[in-house]
C-alpha cells in the first residue's frame, strides 16, 4: 500500500518537476518584473530627486487618469492613429486577401512578396520612411515635384495633422500584410461547397461575398483587429524615429509618453503606473469588443 501511494504521489508531481525549470524562468522573466513594477507604481520614486521612495498608494493612478493633461492628450493622439490605421489595414488587407484567393498559380510567391513589409522591423521601417519623407533629398518630395503634385519641398512633419497622416501611412504600409495573411487564412477555411450552393441558387459575386464570405469571416476579422489594436496601443518605435513626439507633442502616443516620463523626467513610479493604465485600458477594450461581438452573435442566432 505504501509503495502504491508513493508511485501515485510520484506520478502526480512528475509533470511539475519536469516543468519546474520553465516555470522558474517564467517567474523570473515575467512574474517578478510585473510584480515589482506594480509595487513601484504605488511608490513615489523619482531618480531626479534621489534613491529614496515612499508609499503613496493609488495617487499615481489618480494623477494619470484625472490630473495629467499630457498623458490624456497622448491617449487622444493614440486614438487618432489607431482609428484610421485599423480601418485602412482591414479594408486593404481584405481586398488583397480576396484577390490572392482568386490567384491560381504563383500564389505563394506573390503572398511572400506582399508580406515583405511586415518582416521589416518597425525601427528599420521608420528609418527608411524618415529618409523618404526628407524635405530636400527625400524620395516623396522629389517624386511629387517630378509629377507636378507639389511646387516646393514639403516638410511632412511640420504640423500635427500632416505628421499623424504620415505616421498612419507608414503604419498601414508596414502592417497591412499581417491583416492580409490573417484574412487569407480565414478565406481558405471557408468550404467551396457553400459558394457552389449559392451559385446554384442564383447568387452573384457580390451576394456571395455579402451572405457567405463576410459572415464566415467575421471571427477572423475580429481576431485580426484585436491583435492590431493591442499592437498599435503600444506604438513606440515608429514615433521615436519618425517624429519623436513632435511637433509640440502632437504625436506622442501613450507608450512614448511613458518612455519620456520614465527616462527623461526620471519619474519611475509614475511611468510604472502609466504602463499599468495602458495595460488595463487594452484589457477593457478587448473584453468589451469580445462581449459586443458575442452579443451580436447571440442575437443573430436567436
Amino acid at each position: 500500500m505504501r509503495l502504491g501511494a508513493l508511485v501515485l504521489k510520484r506520478k502526480r508531481w512528475e509533470p511539475f518537476a519536469f516543468a519546474s525549470p520553465s516555470l522558474a524562468l517564467i517567474a523570473l522573466v515575467i512574474v517578478f518584473p510585473l510584480g515589482y513594477s506594480f509595487w513601484l507604481s504605488l511608490q513615489d520614486f523619482d531618480l531626479a530627486v534621489g534613491p529614496d521612495y515612499q508609499f503613496v498608494g493609488a495617487s499615481n493612478y489618480v494623477e494619470a487618469l484625472f490630473k495629467d493633461p499630457r498623458f490624456l492628450g497622448s491617449v487622444w493622439n493614440t486614438a487618432l492613429i489607431i482609428g484610421p490605421s485599423l480601418v485602412l489595414e482591414l479594408l486593404l488587407g481584405l481586398g488583397l486577401a480576396l484577390l490572392l484567393s482568386r490567384v491560381g498559380r504563383g500564389r505563394p510567391i506573390i503572398t511572400a512578396l506582399l508580406a515583405i513589409p511586415a518582416m521589416v522591423s518597425p525601427v528599420m521601417a521608420a528609418m527608411a520612411w524618415r529618409m523618404m519623407f526628407g524635405v530636400k533629398y527625400g524620395a516623396v518630395n522629389n517624386l511629387g515635384r517630378q509629377l507636378g503634385l507639389i511646387d516646393v519641398y514639403f516638410d511632412w512633419f511640420s504640423s500635427a495633422f500632416i505628421s499623424i497622416v504620415a505616421i498612419v501611412l507608414v503604419e498601414v504600409w508596414h502592417n497591412t500584410a499581417f491583416m492580409m495573411l490573417v484574412l487569407l487564412a480565414g478565406l481558405q477555411s471557408i468550404p467551396q461547397e457553400l459558394y457552389d450552393a449559392g451559385k446554384a441558387d442564383g447568387a452573384d459575386g457580390w451576394k456571395s461575398f455579402w451572405y457567405i464570405t463576410l459572415p464566415l469571416l467575421k471571427f477572423t476579422m475580429v481576431v485580426g483587429i484585436m491583435i492590431r489594436m493591442i499592437d498599435l496601443t503600444k506604438l513606440f518605435g515608429l514615433i521615436f524615429v519618425l517624429t519623436y513626439g513632435g511637433p509640440g507633442g502632437a504625436t506622442e502616443t501613450m507608450a512614448f509618453t511613458t518612455y519620456l516620463v520614465g527616462f527623461n523626467d526620471m519619474r519611475m513610479s509614475y511611468a510604472a503606473a502609466l504602463s499599468y493604465v495602458i495595460v488595463g485600458g487594452v484589457l477593457v477594450l478587448t473584453l468589451t469588443f469580445m462581449w459586443v461581438q458575442r452579443y451580436r452573435e447571440m442575437r443573430a442566432a436567436a
